[in-house]
């Protein structure tokens, strides 16, 4: 009895102190944007227009234009005594400027990803695609964060 007379006590004073979650997506979809111009990486630049999609032609007050330059690169970080590379690291680096009208601001966002090369190239490009796509999702939401936290 005191368990349940505990816990709706809690639940109570936390509905009642205003607390909101900073990811909220509620706040992400009051706005729209609009990409000016997209350089560097193809298949990155793709992935970042796909997971953008929704936000570009919506019809909300706060609008925001966008000028994306993004860059992929593919390191070897270990070597085995035949000169063989047997770890790489995968780094996607973004570099986005936005602009709503009273504000201008520029972005830089990087990620990175360390792999072990496998024997069979196939499955290793499989394996670097769907890891550039992680990467590119993780960037595009810090993205989607950042401008709905602005002003």
């Amino acid at each position: 009895m005191k368990k349940k007379i505990l816990t709706i006590f809690f639940l109570l004073l936390l509905n009642a102190c205003g607390f909101k979650p900073i990811y909220n997506t509620d706040n992400s979809k009051e706005f729209s944007l609009e990409i000016l111009s997209i350089e560097g990486d193809i298949e990155i630049n793709n992935y970042i227009k796909r997971n953008l999609k929704f936000y570009i032609n919506s019809f909300y007050k706060k609008k925001f234009t966008l000028k994306i330059v993004s860059n992929y690169e593919k390191n070897i970080l270990t070597k085995n005594k035949l000169g063989q590379a047997t770890d790489y690291e995968l780094i996607v680096q973004t570099n986005f400027e936005i602009n709503s009208g009273k504000n201008n601001r520029i972005i830089e966002l990087t990620k990175k990803f360390n792999i072990k090369d496998l024997e069979d190239s196939f499955q290793e490009k499989e394996y670097e695609r769907i890891i550039k796509n992680n990467l590119v999702n993780i960037i595009t939401n810090d993205l989607i964060n950042k401008i709905s936290l602005m002003e």
